[in-house]
């Protein structure tokens, strides 16, 4: 049986053998600065829900996903159909695509969290995939991403905390620069579980880091602002927590 989220009245569907989405699609797809026109891709888009969500808030996007999986890119596929979505789904490697050069206004992620050397492999090669970055780490994105976003163009990504002085590094020497930042809580009481950062091509700002965001209340309940990110987005199943990948 597939895991079924309500988008638009509609519904995205995603494969039970592989990884599947926890909470840091609504999170990015919240945390992007989406605008009319934008020409954006997704990458690593998996059942799609991040270009889905993206598109529910702003309609007027151009938005590319690519997954090098098969089975997820198929349901991709499927669930930008049921949605009734205009999204390209990219079947591919995204290192070995061919993209034009300053093509995007923002490029999202959310990537492998663990490098190949850290912790245990899992035996389902697509969670493994999702999780370490056995096809995509993040200084191979970076390499690929900087020439195919446009100058002024954002690029939004989220990590786990132990990853951030790395993350901010690899963005800043190729000229991608940090400019927002915020942690996700479990709750008030907890260490951030992850970051999202947004970097700005070629021009440098102050950092900025927003308030946290605390998911869920005490008595585990989410808190009013997770709701508000759910509501934004009319999603019906809440079950996504913040998990680790």
């Amino acid at each position: 049986m597939n895991t079924a989220a309500t988008i638009k009245n509609q519904i995205t569907v995603q494969n039970d053998s592989g990884y599947r989405y926890s909470i840091e699609p609504f999170l990015l797809a919240d945390f992007a600065r989406l605008l009319p026109g934008q020409e954006v891709l997704d990458i690593g888009t998996g059942c799609g829900i991040i270009s889905l969500l993206m598109v529910y808030r702003e309609p007027e996007l151009k938005v590319t996903g690519i997954e090098i999986q098969d089975s997820a890119a198929a349901n991709a596929e499927e669930n930008v159909t049921k949605n009734q979505m205009e999204i390209k789904i990219i079947r591919g490697d995204f290192l070995n695509l061919k993209l034009a050069p300053k093509q995007f206004d923002l490029i999202v992620s959310n990537p492998p969290y663990r490098k190949v050397n850290s912790g245990h492999i899992n035996p389902d090669e697509g969670k493994a995939i999702a999780r370490h970055e056995l096809k995509l780490s993040l200084s191979a994105m970076l390499d690929k991403t900087k020439p195919i976003l446009k100058r002024g163009g954002h690029i939004t990504l989220a990590y786990p905390p132990i990853r951030l002085q790395e993350t901010l590094h690899e963005l800043e020497m190729r000229e991608l620069f940090p400019s927002r930042v915020r942690f996700i809580h479990g709750n008030k009481n907890s260490e951030a579980k992850i970051f999202l950062v947004e970097a700005i091509k070629q021009k440098k700002s102050d950092l900025i880091v927003d308030s946290p965001l605390y998911v869920y209340n005490k008595d585990g309940s989410y808190s009013k602002e997770m709701k508000e990110i759910y509501d934004s987005f009319n999603c019906i199943d809440r079950t996504h927590h913040i998990g680790e990948k």
